[in-house]
C-alpha cells in the first residue's frame, strides 16, 4: 500500500499562460513530460463504493492500463493523504495487493457479483515536473481536460502536487511560491467527487457548520488544529456552491466559517506561538470584506425587500428591487473575480504552514484555557448589557459581537461542557444574536436602500413602505430590550 499525499489547486483559465512562464518550472530536475490520461471510475449502479469513500479506476497511460484503488479522505484547503493501491491491469480486476481485509472482501464481492461499471471517465493531458527534494523528490502536475459523466461535461483545470519521498515542508514551500503570483483556488474536491456530482445533476446545497471537533482529552493546540480545519472545511463546503449558484446562503456561510476562523484564533491565542493569531488574522479580515458588501446587498434584498413584496405588489417596490438587483450583480461579480483571483489560495496555504507549524502540545491545558477563555466572554458579554443598557443602537451591535463570541466559544468547548445546559445557553444566544441583528440590518439597511432610490419619489416611497413593514417587529425588539439584557447579564455558563 502507498500514501497519496496531495494539494489541489484550481487554476483560473486565464493563468495558464502565467503558469508556463513561471519561474519555479526552471528549477525542476529535467523536462516535463507529457501524457493524455485517459480515466474511467467504476462503481455499482447504487454507488457502494462511493458510500464507503473507495474509489476504482482504470487509467490509460500510452498504451498501458493502471489498476488504481484510493479510499478518500477529508481535505482541507486542498491538501489531502489517503492509502491507494495502484498495479498494472491485465484484463480483469485483481484486488490481492490490496492489504485492508475488509476493503479486499467488499471488493472481491463486488466484482465476483459482476456489480462494477464504468459510471463516469476524465480525459485530460497532464504535465509533470519533478524537484528534488531532500532524499525524494516532488512532483507537480498541471491537468487539462474534461470530465464527462451522464452526457454532461466539467472541465478540468488545476495544479497538484505530490509526495514523492519529500517531506511536507517541500510541499508547502512549492504551494507558496505559486500562489504568490498565479490566480488559484484551494480545490476540496477530488476528480472522482465531481464526477459523482455530474452524475447525480443535483445543485449544491449550503453547509452549516457541524458539531465541534475537539477531543476533550487532548491538548489546546491540537484542540485548535481540530477547529481551525473544521472551519476551512465548512468554508469550501460552500464556495462551490458560491461560484456555481446566485443563493445567497452559500456566502453567508462562507463569512460563517470565516468569523468562526477568526473566533477560534482569538479563542486559543493564550496557546498559539505568539504572533500566530494576528498574523492570520489580516488575510481573513480581508477574504470576509471582500464577501461582506455581498452579503449585505443579499439582506437587503432576501430579508428586508423579499417580504414586504410578498404581501405588496406595487409597482415601486418592483422598480427598487430591480435597481438593487443591479447593483448586487456588479458586486457579485466582484466576489465571483476575488474568490478566483489567488488570495483564497494564499489564505489557506498560510493556515496549513501555521497548522503544520504548531509545537508539541501542553498536556492537560485545555480544560484550563477553556475555563478561563468562557469565563472572559462572558465577562465581555455581561459589561456589554450593562454598556446597551440605554438602548443606544452603536452599544446594542457591539454587544451582538460579544454575543456571537461567547456563543462560538461555548459551540468550540461543548465536549468539555454539559450538553443539557449548553444546548440551552446556545439558544438562547442565537436567538438574541437574531433579534440584535435584525436591529444592526436594519440600521445599516436605510443608507443603502435611499442610496438606491436616488432623487425617484417613487423609489423613495418604497422605502418608506419597507420601513413601515419592519417597525412593528423593531419595536417588539426594542421594547423587549432591557428584559434581553437581564436575561442575558443573569444567564450562567454552562459547565
Amino acid at each position: 500500500m502507498g500514501r497519496e499525499t496531495e494539494l489541489k489547486l484550481a487554476l483560473a483559465e486565464h493563468g495558464w499562460r502565467a503558469f508556463s512562464r513561471h519561474p519555479l518550472l526552471r528549477q525542476a530536475a529535467a523536462a516535463p513530460q507529457t501524457h493524455t490520461l485517459r480515466n474511467l471510475y467504476f462503481d455499482t449502479p447504487d454507488f457502494r463504493l462511493r458510500e464507503q469513500r473507495v474509489a476504482l479506476r482504470l487509467r490509460r497511460v500510452g498504451r498501458r492500463w493502471l489498476q488504481t484503488v484510493k479510499c478518500a479522505s477529508a481535505a482541507s484547503a486542498g491538501l489531502s493523504s489517503r492509502p491507494e493501491w495502484e498495479q498494472p491491469f491485465t484484463g480483469l480486476f485483481d484486488f490481492s495487493q490490496v492489504d485492508d481485509a475488509a476493503l479486499r472482501r467488499l471488493l472481491e464481492g463486488l466484482r465476483d457479483r459482476g456489480l462494477l461499471a464504468q459510471v463516469f471517465e476524465t480525459n485530460f493531458e497532464r504535465r509533470e515536473w519533478r524537484f528534488a527534494s531532500g532524499d525524494g523528490e516532488l512532483l507537480l502536475m498541471a491537468d487539462r481536460g474534461m470530465i464527462e459523466a451522464a452526457g454532461r461535461r466539467d472541465s478540468i483545470s488545476e495544479l497538484e502536487l505530490e509526495l514523492a519521498g519529500a517531506p511536507i515542508e517541500a510541499l508547502l514551500d512549492h504551494a507558496d511560491t505559486l500562489v504568490r503570483t498565479l490566480p488559484l483556488r484551494a480545490e476540496s474536491r477530488s476528480k472522482a467527487e465531481r464526477g459523482y456530482a455530474l452524475i447525480e445533476d443535483k445543485a449544491y446545497q449550503p453547509v452549516r457548520a457541524t458539531r465541534s471537533p475537539i477531543d476533550p482529552h487532548g491538548g489546546a493546540r491540537h484542540a485548535f488544529r481540530a477547529v481551525a480545519l473544521d472551519c476551512i472545511q465548512h468554508y469550501q463546503s460552500n464556495e462551490v456552491g458560491a461560484l456555481q449558484s446566485d443563493a445567497p446562503e452559500f456566502v453567508h456561510q462562507m463569512r460563517v466559517a470565516l468569523r468562526r476562523l477568526r473566533s477560534a484564533l482569538r479563542l486559543f491565542a493564550p496557546a498559539l506561538p505568539e504572533g500566530m493569531a494576528a498574523d492570520l488574522a489580516l488575510p481573513l479580515r480581508a477574504l470576509a470584506g471582500d464577501l461582506g458588501e455581498l452579503r449585505d446587498r443579499d439582506v437587503l434584498q432576501s430579508e428586508l425587500l423579499a417580504p414586504v413584496l410578498a404581501h405588496n405588489a406595487a409597482e415601486n417596490l418592483h422598480a427598487l428591487d430591480a435597481a438593487l438587483h443591479a447593483t448586487r450583480q456588479q458586486v457579485r461579480d466582484r466576489v465571483q473575480k476575488a474568490l478566483q483571483d489567488g488570495r483564497q489560495a494564499r489564505l489557506m496555504m498560510a493556515l496549513l504552514r501555521a497548522l503544520h507549524d504548531l509545537p508539541p502540545d501542553d498536556e492537560g491545558n485545555l480544560r484550563t484555557l477553556a475555563h478561563k477563555r468562557l469565563a472572559r466572554a462572558h465577562a465581555r458579554m455581561v459589561d456589554g448589557c450593562r454598556h446597551a443598557a440605554d438602548g443606544d443602537i452603536g452599544a446594542l451591535h457591539a454587544l451582538r459581537i460579544d454575543i456571537k463570541r461567547l456563543r462560538y466559544a461555548i459551540e468550540f468547548f461543548a465536549p468539555l461542557l454539559g450538553p443539557r445546559k449548553t444546548k440551552r445557553a446556545i439558544g438562547a444566544l442565537m436567538q438574541a444574536q437574531e433579534d440584535l441583528g435584525f436591529l444592526n440590518d436594519l440600521s445599516q439597511a436605510g443608507p443603502r436602500l435611499l442610496a438606491a432610490a436616488g432623487d425617484d419619489p417613487d423609489l423613495v416611497a418604497a422605502v418608506a413602505l419597507i420601513a413601515r413593514h419592519h417597525l412593528p417587529r423593531y419595536r417588539r425588539i426594542v421594547s423587549d430590550a432591557p428584559k434581553l439584557l437581564k436575561r442575558l447579564s443573569r444567564m450562567p455558563l454552562p459547565r
